[in-house]
């Protein structure tokens, strides 16, 4: 069962179930409303409603699950949905440890990006996972879709502070205290119009790295409304944010406890 309380305009159920519920595909959503699986303000419904704001939506759905992109003894990698978090309730943490008591998520993604999400199955990987992102051993590389033409590959250096009050970060061209450093290696794909489409590579990876640091250099990732230009997004026609998560690529010594990942091919098809 989730519950959540719808705040936007009014619209149909099924849209609002879509973006409160990322893994339910409309097939799925339709069979909940016709299932009378889903209750708004207390009350059973079996049709696609309209909703307004402040309206309290209960669905229960059944068997929600990740898809699985890579498994072993050790480790369990899968895909996460935009719109879905990577911890908390309700989450990816949720569903997967959820079922597997012993699993231990070892990294994030924002909600609203997407991709390879990766969970530690005993004590001995995680340690090695958290050991292999501090000392630049796994390498996190991501697909987005930017503003404007980023001329040839790149590697942005720049400095890094959270501000927890807004819920952001900002990028400085300098050091100041409490600032972290965060380097981004970006690679060209292509062009399309007034985008670039790049990969993002990473190691150990801060809170809207790639994200802020891209629009710090002139490049907002496209459906991305926090440092993003919203007026631009709905010229483009982009409503959701085009970061993926897309390869994990492991560099680990001979003699590791995981250095027969780096072998692996793991990467979004």
């Amino acid at each position: 069962m989730k519950e959540y309380c719808y705040g936007g305009k009014p619209q149909r159920l099924s849209k609002v179930i879509a973006v409160y519920e990322p893994l339910l595909s409309y097939n799925q959503i339709q069979r909940l409303i016709k299932d009378k699986d889903v209750r708004v303000n207390g009350e059973k419904v079996s049709a696609d409603i309209t909703v307004s704001a402040g309206a309290l939506i209960r669905t229960y759905a059944k068997d929600i699950t990740l898809q699985a992109v890579y498994e072993d003894e050790n480790l369990l990698i899968v895909y996460k949905p935009k719109g879905l978090a990577s911890d908390g309730e309700n989450s990816a943490e949720s569903i997967i440890c959820g079922a597997n008591k012993s699993y231990r998520l070892c990294h994030r993604l924002d909600t609203n990006t997407d991709g390879l999400l990766m969970f530690a199955k005993n004590v001995e990987a995680f340690d090695e996972v958290l050991y292999g992102f501090k000392c630049k051993k796994i390498e996190k590389i991501y697909e987005a879709r930017v503003y404007g033409k980023i001329e040839s590959d790149v590697v942005y250096t720049d400095y890094l502070v959270k501000n927890a009050k807004e819920g952001k970060v900002k990028i400085l061209s300098e050091q100041v205290p409490y600032s972290a450093e965060i380097v981004t290696s970006v690679r060209v794909v292509g062009y399309d119009g007034c985008t670039t489409l790049i990969e993002a590579s990473i190691f150990s990876g801060k809170t809207h790295q790639i994200r802020s640091q891209l629009a710090f250099h002139g490049h907002f990732i496209l459906g991305d409304s926090k440092y993003g230009r919203d007026e631009i997004n709905r010229k483009l026609g982009y409503k959701k944010q085009q970061l993926c998560a897309k390869k994990l690529v492991f560099n680990y010594e001979r003699g590791s406890f995981l250095y027969y990942m780096n072998s692996k091919n793991i990467v979004l098809k």
